[in-house]
C-alpha cells in the first residue's frame, strides 16, 4: 500500500470559505492584547520621579542592584606596615633567609620587594629601624 501525502485542501465535505473581502478582520474582533506587567524601565522612572520631588543628595539609595558609591582602595602607611608585619609568608621567608637557606628566585624577589617596602614605610612614618629589637624580650 502506498503512502498518501496530506494536503491542505478541504475536500468536498468541508464547509466553503468566505472570500477575504467579506471576512471580518482579526484585529477588529480581538482588540488590543492586554500587556503583562509594567512598561520597560519602570524602576528607573520611579527613581527619577522621586528625585524630582525631593532635594538631591549624593548618598541616595540606588534602585539598581549594587551601588556606584566610590570605595577607598588605598591603605594608609600605618595599615600597610601592619599588613607587612602580619604577613606569615614574609616572616617564614625571612627566617629561612637568616638561617642561611637558599631561596628560589621568586621567593627571593618577594622577600626583597616586601623588605624594601617595609624599610620605606618605617622611614616615612619616622620610626627607627633597630637591628637587635628581636633579641631583647620584655
Amino acid at each position: 500500500m502506498t503512502r498518501r501525502k496530506k494536503t491542505r485542501k478541504t475536500g468536498p465535505l468541508a464547509p466553503s470559505k468566505q472570500p477575504k473581502d467579506k471576512r471580518p478582520s482579526e484585529v477588529s474582533t480581538k482588540g488590543k492584547k492586554k500587556g503583562k506587567g509594567l512598561r520597560p524601565g519602570q524602576r528607573h522612572l520611579e527613581h527619577q520621579k522621586a528625585t524630582a520631588t525631593q532635594s538631591e543628595s549624593s548618598d541616595e539609595k540606588d534602585p539598581r542592584v549594587g551601588s556606584r558609591r566610590k570605595i577607598e582602595l588605598v591603605m594608609t602607611p600605618e595599615q600597610q606596615l601592619q599588613q607587612l608585619q602580619n604577613d606569615e609568608r614574609l616572616q617564614s621567608l625571612a627566617e629561612r633567609f637568616e638561617e642561611g637557606e637558599t631561596l628560589s628566585a621568586e621567593e627571593q624577589r618577594y622577600l626583597d620587594e616586601k623588605s624594601e617596602r617595609y624599610e620605606t614605610l618605617i622611614s616615612k612614618l619616622g620610626y627607627e629601624l633597630d637591628d637587635d629589637w628581636d633579641d631583647e624580650e620584655y
